[in-house]
């Protein structure tokens, strides 16, 4: 088998200069991150005009009607932004031997040639290509300058030309057995490099001086995401230091020394699908799976939750004085709003492009007590079960069994003077892990609860009973309809095993109109609907229950097609 040897490892892999520099190289000073993946980019540099305009190659890949230029400098506007192809010289490395003898032509060589009687030749000197390609080296022209190569292997009618002391030899560069360069050898050929350029036109600058500019825009690939620790403290809980991180995930570009500007709330950008014409790109920035479609945590479905098993002979007695996972004391980084959106803020912020980072915004102390909570819902298919209920449906029972977990669970107060944006929390007492749920949005000066994991010590069981069934017509959707009026009677029943009272946040939330709730039962309507024929209703109890065992009843009506 014919051998190929080079002197040294050939890879295939492109490795792309630029040559010459653009006059305008900003770089990132600060970025507001949104939790959607997007940022607001504020990119500046130094740089001096040319009558009155600058050019770079660092364009944003900004939303449509974000993209514009600024200027820091007093007395200096930014009147004009350019978008346009420019093209520059650079190199990339050699994918075969046949660039490999190209890129090389004129060097001294080593090489074992293949006669006409099978047998090896070795030869040494200086050589030349015999070949239309043989400009190959040479600075390319615009189009005309990217050459198209044979393969490796494949010579076609290139031929060398080998200076030897007895003259000059051509023989077929197919018939190339081994080559060694004498000395150094080439590794790149070049190439002409078509990069997006963004002129900057400006005003109020004689040329030679030099000036402060920026560009801003709304981009894509990069996004933080919120994580909480809570630490209980106290028998009986009184109080617990809650500790914000955040995950930075950088697919956007190098940050060096940049502000960071962390957002609590919901953006809206009405065109973020839509790209800038001044961008000149065909996609947005973020490839990951951490930047397809929306990953908003609150979309994270929590019904699925398996008990937590404490561990079985586990010695804690052991271990106190083990290291907390939270930092012993209270910080924060800078805040502020600005109108509805919050802003946590975080200095010098270094992170290469495709790098992730955790950064802790604040670890602080707040009031926390124990609770239990018990959270019992209608199917969600109820309210249109109650509408296409008729005789082909009686098999299907419309009252179903709607006994669900309690849990136990903290009731943390925001007193931080910041809201609290909705992320996964895991809680620990001291360094053991309780459980995660997550803690949803809470503004400044509210209470909010965290589930921690189900309860064992409060169990909590519900019956229906129907007391009253009437019939009646309803016009519905244009027609009139029967229906059955039907009265039911709801009974929570709950049992404290402990051996002193518990706090229960109980919350009942149906189809149909409440009538009635004992234990001062607060009533209400959820997302009224006055198209619909019953009502989403909601009762809500603050409870203390005994040692023991109680009841709660309440009733309600519901509209049932016949």
């Amino acid at each position: 088998m014919r051998k190929i040897l080079i002197a040294a490892l050939l890879l295939c892999s492109v490795v792309l200069s630029t040559v010459g520099q653009s006059d305008f190289s900003p770089e990132m000073k600060r970025i507001a991150v949104f939790k959607n993946g997007y940022a607001f980019t504020y990119r500046e540099a130094q740089t001096t005009p040319t009558n009155g305009w600058v050019y770079t190659t660092s364009t944003p890949i900004g939303v449509l009607g974000t993209v514009w230029g600024y200027s820091t400098t007093p007395n200096v506007k930014v009147m004009e932004l350019r978008t346009s192809q420019s093209e520059n010289l650079g190199t990339e490395r050699v994918a075969n031997l046949t660039e490999f003898l190209l890129a090389n032509e004129g060097a001294a060589i080593h090489v074992d040639v293949i006669g006409g009687d099978g047998k090896i030749k070795s030869l040494e000197g200086a050589y030349e290509i015999v070949s239309p390609l043989r400009g190959f080296a040479a600075i390319p022209r615009p189009v005309a300058g990217n050459y198209q190569v044979p393969d490796a292997g494949n010579f076609g009618d290139m031929a060398i030309a080998l200076k030897t002391e007895n003259g000059t030899l051509v023989f077929p560069a197919a018939k190339i057995d081994s080559i060694e360069v004498i000395g150094q050898a080439k590794w790149t050929k070049p190439k002409i490099v078509m990069q997006n350029r963004l002129g900057i036109r400006t005003e109020g600058v004689s040329d030679g001086k030099p000036i402060n500019l920026g560009l801003a825009a709304l981009e894509r690939g990069i996004r933080w995401i919120p994580a909480y620790r809570v630490e209980v403290k106290g028998t009986p809980i009184k109080e617990a230091k809650l500790e914000l991180e955040a995950d930075l995930i950088n697919e956007l570009t190098d940050l060096n020394k940049t502000e960071m500007y962390f957002v609590v709330g919901v953006p809206h950008f009405l065109f973020d699908d839509t790209m800038s014409p001044l961008s000149m790109n065909t996609a947005f920035a973020g490839v990951s799976g951490y930047f397809q479609g929306s990953r908003d945590l609150r979309n994270v479905s929590l019904s699925a939750r398996q008990i937590m098993n404490v561990a079985d002979g586990a010695d804690y007695s052991q271990r106190q004085n083990e290291p907390s996972p939270t930092v012993p004391i209270d910080e924060q980084l800078n805040s502020f709003s600005a109108e509805q959106l919050y802003l946590y803020q975080a200095n010098s912020i270094t992170l290469k492009k495709g790098e992730r980072s955790s950064l802790r915004l604040f670890s602080l102390t707040v009031p926390c007590t124990e609770v239990f909570e018990w959270t019992v819902n209608d199917d969600p298919e109820t309210q249109r079960r109650y509408l296409d209920y008729s005789g082909s449906s009686n098999s299907q029972p419309l009252i179903r069994d709607l006994s669900t977990q309690v849990w136990y669970a903290l009731r943390l107060k925001n007193v931080t003077g910041m809201p609290w944006t909705t992320a996964p929390a895991i809680t620990f007492r001291e360094w053991k892990p309780i459980g995660q749920d997550m803690l949803t949005f809470t503004p400044i000066g509210a209470d909010n609860i965290l589930r921690v994991t189900p309860a064992t010590e409060v169990i909590g069981t519900q019956t229906l009973e129907e007391k009253a069934r009437e019939r009646t017509q309803l016009n519905y959707s244009g027609s009139t309809y029967n229906f059955d009026l039907v009265t039911i009677e709801g009974t929570l029943k709950l049992r404290n095993v402990k051996k002193e009272p518990v706090e229960l946040v109980l919350a009942r939330n149906l189809v149909g109109e409440v009538q009635s709730a004992t234990d001062d039962g607060k009533i209400s309507k959820e997302g009224l609907n006055l198209q619909m024929v019953n009502p989403n209703s909601s009762i809500k109890w603050n409870l203390v229950i005994p040692p023991g065992e109680k009841e709660i009843k309440y009733s309600y009506k519901v509209y049932i097609r016949r």
